[in-house]
Formats: structure tokens, sequence, C-alpha cells
């Protein structure tokens, strides 16, 4: 029970009693019977629902978070030039991190030992498909 996940629905009927505190009114002597119980101790356990931060005190959004790149109203879209795509480019790939000498070299090595064991499995089916064919045709 304790992986479930916490509601989010605000139809969530909830049971007003279930948050009293008898000790706080001054009844901690009431006695309650079996199926009050039962029902106070599955009231509280019930998941709570998530709130935003910051929404208890007021201090939430409120609102989506807008598109990072939204044009001004009936303005549309521009495509870019090709001076534009290659400065941008040029931009992007300078953020980039090179591997180094030795993991090129490490990396080379495995990918290559990766090639020549996918090279032996699809050469040994393949002799042993046209094996299979030879005989069953003959």
């Amino acid at each position: 029970m304790a992986d479930e996940p916490e509601l989010a629905d605000a139809d969530v009927p909830r049971d007003p009693t279930a948050d009293l505190d008898l000790a706080a009114m001054g009844l901690e002597d009431v006695e309650l019977t079996e199926e009050e119980q039962v029902a106070r101790a599955a009231a509280k356990a019930r998941p709570a629902r998530k709130t935003e931060a910051g929404a208890e005190d007021g201090l939430g959004k409120g609102r989506a978070t807008p598109k990072q790149r939204r044009g001004k109203p009936g303005e549309e879209h521009r495509r870019s030039t090709p001076a534009e795509f290659v400065r941008e480019s040029v931009a992007e790939l300078k953020k980039v991190v090179w591997p180094t000498g030795n993991q090129l070299q490490q990396y080379f090595v495995v990918v290559l030992v990766f090639v020549l064991i996918m090279i032996g499995i699809v050469a040994a089916l393949d002799l042993g498909f046209g094996w299979l064919l030879l005989k069953a045709l003959g």
C-alpha cells in the first residue's frame, strides 16, 4: 500500500472527520465503536492530494509555462538562412565534449570487436541455413 501513487483528482471525496484530533477537541475519553475506529484508520490511510510547491502560500504560478520560442501573435516562424544554419551548427559543435585520443582508441576497439562478433554470428547462420537448404532441396 505504501507504493501507491498519491491521488491528484480534485473530485476525491474525503471524510471531513478523518482529520479531526479528538484530544484537541477535549474528546479523548470518548469511546469509538469498532466500526468507527476502522473507518477512522482507513480515512487516515488514504493518500493525500499533491499540491504545487508554494500553492498553499498563494505563491504558485497558476498557469502553464510558455513555450520557449514563441513568436508574436500572427507572426509566422521564418526559416533560417544557410549562413545562420552554419553559424548555429558551429556554435553547437563548440559545446560538444570531444573524446581524448585514448578514449577514441578504446571506443574504436570496442566497436571493431562487436562488429567482428556480429559478422561471425551472421556468417554462421548463413552457412547453417545454406547447408539445411541444400540438404532439404538437394
